[in-house]
């Protein structure tokens, strides 16, 4: 009889094999706490990288388990977007607090690599335990943090308040020119207007690129008029087919409009939404300066 000979791994076979496998049990993952209706809670992207970098602390292929964590979490975002169906824009949002939960957790089991004699291997597992407590983030409101935001921008434009009131009723184009966050991420790029009276309603078109350069998306967002006075617009959202409703909800939009001269109008575009993706501390920064752009974009276009 012919000799079955067990076929060995080389240490960086092992390593792609665990990475597969656990990208493997990533999407299983994300697709429960999708259906579960916690896709967007902190138990993905905190408590996902978290188990990831657990997944390593015995490793002994690497020089060090921070190697091996990041290795595989570079290599679970480079292929999670076909594996997934998210673009490749999502992963790059979601990267640095990937390498920030993964760095977190390895880098106390390689101190107690150099410490082994004088360290309690009890510690290792505090910075773990932390972490999964703060991944219940989103998942109660009990452990939630308020979503609701308000965010603003103000300046100064040629016209009088007459004139930028006749420019908000009609149809223009948006540009955010000199913000590199602004070209990869969904952006609003025409308002399609029909006047602003109580009732019109005012559609924003958005866009965006899938994968970074090409696979381009649409969308558009719809806002009421609901108030108009002399000095100031209310519109309030009704409908949002948009990718960017998939991480935060619109609420209503102000314009403030202040007579500076008789040639000049200060315009200040305040925007409510709710951010629907967590842990605030990471996501809440991200999403204002976002929709802080679009406040600057708004007002821009009526110069």
């Amino acid at each position: 009889m012919s000799e079955v000979k067990s076929v060995k791994l080389n240490s960086r076979q092992r390593l792609l094999l665990v990475v597969i496998l656990l990208s493997a049990f990533t999407g299983i993952v994300i697709g429960a706490l999708r259906s579960a209706g916690l896709g967007g809670s902190a138990l993905l992207y905190i408590g996902v990288p978290t188990l990831i970098a657990l997944a390593f602390v015995n490793s002994s292929d690497s020089k060090t388990v921070m190697e091996s964590t990041l290795k595989a979490i570079t290599f679970i975002i480079l292929i999670s977007g076909p594996l997934l169906q998210e673009g490749f824009v999502c992963m790059l949002m979601a990267a640095p607090i990937l390498y920030i939960v993964g760095a977190l957790v390895a880098w106390p089991f390689d101190h107690y690599r150099k410490k082994k004699e004088n360290a309690s291997k009890l510690n290792l597992y505090i910075m773990p335990f932390l972490l999964l407590i703060m991944s219940m983030e989103g998942v109660m409101d009990e452990t939630t943090f308020d979503r609701h935001n308000v965010v603003e921008y103000s300046q100064v434009i040629e016209g009088s308040v007459s004139a930028v009131k006749s420019r908000l009723s009609g149809s223009r184009e948006l540009q955010a020119q000199g913000s590199f966050f602004y070209r990869f991420f969904p952006r609003p790029e025409m308002i399609n207007a029909n006047g602003l009276s109580v009732g019109d309603r005012q559609w924003v078109d958005i866009s965006y690129l899938k994968w970074v350069y090409w696979n381009e998306k649409r969308g558009s967002i719809q806002f009421e008029v609901a108030e108009n006075k002399a000095n100031y617009l209310r519109f309030k959202p009704v409908a949002d087919d948009s990718y960017i409703s998939s991480y935060l909800s619109w609420g209503e939009t102000a314009v403030f409009m202040q007579a500076v001269s008789e040639n000049t109008t200060r315009v200040t575009w305040r925007i409510n939404f709710q951010r629907e993706i967590d842990p605030a501390w990471y996501v809440q920064p991200l999403q204002q300066y976002m929709v802080g752009l679009v406040a600057r974009a708004m007002v821009v276009s009526l110069q």
